[in-house]
């Protein structure tokens, strides 16, 4: 099929994956031919399986793949990319693959294929190696095998309806059992293009892809269903056709997202999966009136074999009828076709090669047998051939596009010891449209709820793990023994004891409830509320643990969400989770550069900070680099005394060791190797200047040489003070500290200290003592001591990271770096709407502006694979807090912006890596900068309350944000432009993009922050 349309419709779209080039056909079979020679070249034979281990977000890549395994004459064997390592590694095993295909090197293909004992290979290794072994040949030549009809095409995954995941397989002619090689008028002509968002793996989406071989419309294909961007892409495309199942019609139309889009150029939806209930079918015809609604009712096991009808507001629940009634029949216990009205197994006639398990002959005789396929469902049939289903949601939990096994949850539940009886069953959801549930009878001693969530996370699978367990003294059985899950799926309406529940009482509890309340939209009543059935699903669970993390400073995942649903279990939770480790772990060996290994060799008054010793390896890179001077500057408005500040400055920097600590160079050790000296005496600049008559440009000149003056990290001060008076009470002053002794933190305590002081002296008092606390280097040694398990994360995060974000228009070759900035500001309205956008999808402001830059950077450059850096204090404990030291960390996140994800999928990628990363903050940077030299640059302050000294009238005077100080980069500059924002106390967002001016033009930054002032607009909602 698709030799056919590359040579009839070469340069037509086939699939359009957003944010990658569009696949046509010519391109599509290419790349399958290289890769398939590829794929001969690396040992695989026609008969072979071939495991493709791909996300949803590499759709095109996929679709590659899966034509390559057959033209080399393999069969394709298929995974979802939710499946565990272990029933990966079960299909695997019965498939008997050869080898997996994946994509993008560290994804957990990787992991996935490890554990099911095979060697991955990358697609596009396939593809050079494919070319490469062709020399002389286009793209147009023969691929190395033509399979036949009956040769097996493919093996997809159940989705464990009677038990663990089973491998089904279909030969080439089932795929194609009823397709035209070039039918007139092809399928779906009245459409463009086709829209669906069904995971790699699913029956479903394997229909999707034959149908793109065929069918008139390019196929778009979203990683994951989202109503506000599965709108947008069918008012952007005008798609004709939409591809659905019953859960993402709910939430299509919950959403409202049917309203605020143009949907009028639909013209079929195409629901599968499992019958549309009747009022969604009612209020999807209504949103969407020019549309025909058509149900379509298969499995993996029966298709192509399907029943496939116009949903019919006069046979409302109806699954339809077969074209041919002779394909569909209903069987009784003995064996023969039940009348109307009677319920039934339900069997369709599969057309073509039949299908069959991996599993074996055993387990395939149940289910298929002479051309018929057993759909697993009751059902009954009326007087005109219509089938509805009945009763199976109490067996078989139809959760999403996934069909979860009560059978299975039953089997774990009666593992565990301390559960005597056990019965799973499925309560309606919203969005899911059923989630598992369990009742359980303990054993004699009782049973630990907790401990049994814990016992079904390491069995079951995420959407098997039961969302309630409700502990019963009996289950309400029939008289054969059977459990009446009717009866007992009414228990679930109310608390186990009959009561209404207990309220929020704790502050644990309560403050829960309020974050609760954030992320559902609805308020929580009773601590024995659960977060699935007050309307939580998957996605929200990952933003209930970001959230949860975020407000209560612990680390919580997912896991938190499944395994301990109600809102009383979360807060017992929170009351013993541990809010930082208490430093005992000693640090770990690693491969260390050898000036890293040389440094900490040395004896050091006081340990490196993470931070220090990276400056330490920049600043020994290159002669004439300094990292510089952390300052504010702020203006006094009342009397000054110059002299009386400076001493008092003196006394506060007799507090702090940071500030006496030099860093001299070691006799015979590497060049740039220095060791930490703590001076017992303080030393600070002071620069004190009457310049009455002076312009505010002229003072801020004066300030800035000041920053500038503090440069010798060898010999000192690392302090400076800078006071420019023009009058009794006009006074600008800069307090700075070099950055490689202090941070932006630091500045602000040293602020508060310098006031306090000055304040006692001005009256003749003795300065206050300093407040007790631990020591500069206990500090210090607390946070080194979490860089065991740190450096691991960062270790498997940044493997095989991009150095920098290259090619990127505008930047122009150079050695030298001079910054420079351009300033732009987002009103506070706009800002405000920002915020609001990202607190309702559990992600926090600097989130939602990270999402928008990362978004504008992987548009400009054409690179999906992006290292952002962004400072956070470091300071994970409160006496951290009270500390001037350089804390601060650079955080590198990396994050996945392929697919041209829409603004709420980027963020969630951005939230979910920020949260994981500010988890393990404390690590050792200097060990993996060097990786991504050129990070981009994000800083982000929450509000930027002006300096002020405490006890004198001050207001702002804003530091400029252009450098003075030009610094070398041997080998040439591969940055971005940095954005920096600060929110400010009206509610808006002055942003700053600082560039190097002699890598870019002042047009180019004025056309890149045009660009990104357009993004934030719409991020914001327009």
């Amino acid at each position: 099929m698709l030799d056919d349309r590359a040579r009839r419709h070469p340069d037509r779209p086939a699939l359009l994956v957003p944010g990658r080039p569009a696949l046509d056909y010519r391109t599509w079979r290419a790349r399958a031919v290289r890769a398939a020679h590829g794929l001969a070249r690396a040992g695989v034979r026609p008969g072979e399986r071939v495991l493709l281990l791909f996300t949803n977000r590499a759709w095109d890549d996929y679709a590659v793949a899966f034509l390559a395994a057959h033209y080399a004459g393999a069969a394709a064997v298929v995974a979802r990319e939710d499946l565990s390592a272990e029933d990966t590694a079960r299909l695997a095993g019965d498939s008997a693959a050869a080898l997996a295909v994946t994509g993008r090197a560290g994804s957990d293909g990787d992991e996935r294929a490890s554990a099911a004992g095979l060697r991955c290979l990358r697609l596009a290794d396939l593809e050079t190696a494919g070319r490469d072994g062709r020399e002389g040949e286009d793209d147009d030549g023969e691929p190395p095998h033509r399979p036949g009809p009956g040769d097996l095409a493919q093996v997809i995954g159940t989705s464990g309806t009677t038990g663990a995941p089973k491998g089904v397989r279909a030969a080439h002619a089932s795929l194609t059992a009823g397709q035209r090689l070039d039918p007139r008028p092809r399928p779906y002509a009245h459409s463009a293009h086709a829209l669906h968002a069904f995971p790699i793996g699913t029956n479903a989406a394997q229909v999707v892809l034959v149908n793109a071989l065929v069918a008139a419309p390019a196929t778009i294909c979203l990683p994951r269903f989202d109503a506000e961007e599965f709108g947008a892409a069918v008012a952007e495309h005008r798609v004709g056709t939409v591809f659905l199942v019953p859960s993402m019609a709910v939430e299509l139309l919950n959403s409202g997202a049917a309203g605020r889009y143009d949907l009028s150029s639909v013209l079929l939806i195409s629901s599968s999966a499992a019958a549309l209930p009747a009022p969604v079918a009612t209020a999807l015809r209504a949103a969407l009136p020019t549309a025909t609604l058509v149900n379509t009712y298969t499995s993996a096991e029966a298709s192509p074999a399907q029943i496939s009808a116009v949903v019919d507001a006069r046979r409302p629940g109806s699954v339809g009828r077969p074209a041919n009634p002779a394909d569909l029949r209903l069987l009784g216990e003995d064996g023969r076709p039940v009348e109307p009205g009677a319920v039934g197994e339900v069997w369709l006639r599969q057309p073509g090669p039949p299908r069959g398990y991996t599993a074996g002959a055993d387990a395939s005789s149940a289910v298929f047998r002479d051309g018929w396929v057993r759909m697993g469902d009751l059902g009954r049939l009326d007087a005109d051939g219509y089938l509805y289903l009945v009763d199976r949601e109490s067996d078989v939990i139809k959760s999403g596009a996934l069909k979860v096994s009560t059978l299975r949850i039953e089997d774990v539940l009666h593992a565990h010891p301390q559960v005597a009886d056990a019965a799973a069953l499925g309560l309606p959801h919203p969005v899911m449209g059923a989630v598992p549930v369990a009742a359980v009878v303990p054993a004699a001693g009782g049973l630990d709820l907790d401990e049994l969530r814990l016992f079904l996370a390491a069995r079951l699978g995420r959407a098997e793990l039961p969302v309630r367990i409700l502990v019963t003294d009996r289950l309400p059985r029939n008289p054969s023994g059977k459990v009446v899950k009717h009866e007992l799926r009414t228990r679930f309406d109310a608390p186990a004891d009959g009561t209404p529940g207990t309220p929020p009482a704790t502050g644990h509890e309560r403050s829960l409830a309020a974050v609760w309340r954030r992320i559902l939209g609805r308020p929580v009543q009773a601590v024995e509320d659960e977060f699935f059935a007050l309307g939580g699903d998957s996605f929200r669970a990952v933003q209930l643990a970001a959230a949860v993390s975020a407000e209560f400073g612990v680390t919580a995942s997912t896991a938190l969400v499944f395994e301990r649903p109600s809102l009383r279990a979360q807060a017992a939770w929170l009351a013993d989770a541990p809010k930082a480790a208490d430093g005992s772990q000693p640090l770990a060996d690693s491969e260390l550069s050898p000036f890293l290994r040389e440094l900490r060799a040395q004896p050091h008054d006081i340990p490196l900070t993470s931070q220090q010793e990276n400056f330490l390896r920049w600043m020994a890179e290159a002669e004439g680099r300094n990292v510089g001077a952390v300052a504010v500057m702020f203006r006094v408005t009342e009397a000054l005394d110059p002299e009386l500040l400076a001493e008092a400055l003196r006394e506060a920097v007799r507090r702090h060791p940071a500030l006496r600590t030099r860093f001299v160079p070691v006799l015979g050790a590497a060049p740039g190797v220095r060791r930490a000296v703590v001076d017992p005496e303080p030393e600070i600049d002071a620069v004190l200047v009457d310049a009455p008559g002076e312009s505010d440009d002229e003072v801020s000149a004066r300030l800035i040489a000041a920053r500038d003056r503090l440069t010798d990290v060898g010999e000192g001060p690392m302090t400076g003070l800078a006071v420019v008076s023009r009058g009794p009470e006009d006074h600008a002053v800069l307090l700075a500290v070099h950055h490689i002794v202090g941070d932006g933190w630091s500045v602000g305590v040293l602020l508060r200290d310098l006031g306090v002081v000055y304040s006692a002296l001005r009256r003749g008092r003795p300065a206050p003592p300093p407040r007790p606390m631990p020591t500069l280097g206990e500090l210090v040694t607390r946070a080194n001591a979490q860089w065991p398990v740190s450096r691991a994360h960062f270790a498997r995060t940044l493997a095989g990271a991009p150095e920098a974000v290259h090619p990127f228009p505008g930047r122009a070759d150079t050695e030298t770096v001079l910054s420079a900035a351009h300033r732009l500001t987002v009103p506070a309205a706009r800002a405000t709407a920002l915020r609001e956008r990202a607190a309702e999808a559990g992600a926090t402001p600097f989130q939602a502006l990270a999402a928008v830059w990362l978004g504008l950077l992987a548009e400009r450059s054409g690179q999906d694979d992006l290292v952002l850096m962004t400072p956070v204090p470091g300071r994970t404990t409160p006496e951290a807090e009270q500390a001037v030291g350089c804390f601060v960390q650079s955080l590198l996140l990396r994050v996945d912006a392929s697919g041209a994800p829409g603004f709420a999928e980027l963020l969630a990628r951005v939230r979910d890596t920020a949260t994981a990363a500010l988890d393990q903050q404390l690590y050792p940077f200097a060990e993996f900068s060097p990786l991504v030299p050129f990070a981009a640059w994000l800083r982000y302050e929450a509000w930027n309350a002006p300096a002020q000294l405490p006890g004198l009238s001050c207001t702002a005077w804003e530091v400029p944000r252009s450098a003075t100080v030009p610094y070398p980069l041997p080998g040439g500059d591969r940055h971005v432009p940095e954005l920096a924002a600060t929110e400010q106390p009206d509610g808006s967002l002055v942003c700053w993009l600082r560039y190097n001016e002699h890598a870019f033009t002042p047009a180019a930054v004025e056309s890149l922050a045009a660009a990104l002032e357009a993004r934030i607009t719409e991020a914001a909602g327009g």
